[in-house]
């Protein structure tokens, strides 16, 4: 015997499922926990995310034991689909309903992914990426002795970079429309806070040019020396030396 997923939308969105996931899959009703959540991953591996969808739904009404783990595949199919906000709501609802679940750390993590992953690209607002900062503090802190805590580590490594990476837009953009205090101090900013940062050989030697333009050689020959010194082997290395050459002599 099967039962016929052909759902009104209204029903659809009390289930928290796309529309899409309410087409004609047919799913048999006998199915075990255990088959419903292998035919589930199989349709996820085959990035069939709505289908997937039906199947860990199905796990849900089947088996309170085993709604934590479907509602985690639920909302890694959102995830899968770079539908983020929708992937972070759902991991949100494991921890929130499910407190004492093994997949507890696993939601939070993801937590962090999915506003990570929803922060790019850079031309976006960055609230996320803090968002996201937050979301792998948290795993550090309230899950010390999960297995994810490197991942979390990682990702806060990641979220940093790219706040680095964002500052350093703004103040290339400060540089083009010629506000050239304002890209010193973000400039400045940068490497101060972030000084785990790939760029700083391009971050320090910008820094200088902003001084340069505002006629200041003191903090220009600075930026420029650090260059030199921090990062002989970087290609701003040769522009750094010609700007104190030019200077000296």
């Amino acid at each position: 015997m099967t039962v016929r997923l052909v759902v009104l939308g209204c029903l659809c969105g009390a289930l928290g499922l796309n529309f899409a996931a309410c087409r004609e899959e047919r799913i048999a009703s006998d199915l075990t926990v255990d088959q419903l959540r292998e035919a589930g991953l199989r349709k996820l591996e085959a990035e069939d995310e709505p289908a997937a969808r039906a199947y860990f739904e199905h796990m849900i009404t089947r088996s309170a034991t085993a709604a934590p783990e479907a509602l985690y595949y639920v909302a890694l199919s959102y995830y899968q689909q770079e539908l983020y906000e929708e992937a972070y709501v759902r991991f949100d609802q494991i921890i929130d309903r499910y407190p004492a679940s093994e997949w507890c750390d696993d939601a939070q993590y993801m937590k962090g992914e999915a506003r990570l992953a929803g922060a790019l690209p850079l031309e976006k607002d960055q609230t996320a990426v803090d968002q996201a900062l937050e979301e792998f503090t948290i795993l550090l802190e309230e899950y010390e002795d999960s297995p994810l805590v490197p991942e979390a580590q990682e990702g806060i490594a990641r979220a940093r970079a790219l706040k680095a990476a964002k500052l350093l837009q703004i103040g290339k953009f400060y540089k083009k429309t010629r506000e050239w205090r304002a890209g010193a101090v973000y400039f400045e900013n940068l490497a101060a806070d972030y000084p785990e940062f790939e760029g700083l050989a391009e971050v320090y030697f910008l820094a200088g040019e902003c001084y340069r333009e505002l006629g200041e050689p003191e903090p220009a020959s600075r930026h420029y020396r650090t260059v030199l010194s921090r990062y002989p082997d970087s290609p701003y290395a040769a522009a750094a030396a010609g700007r104190l050459a030019a200077w000296e002599g």
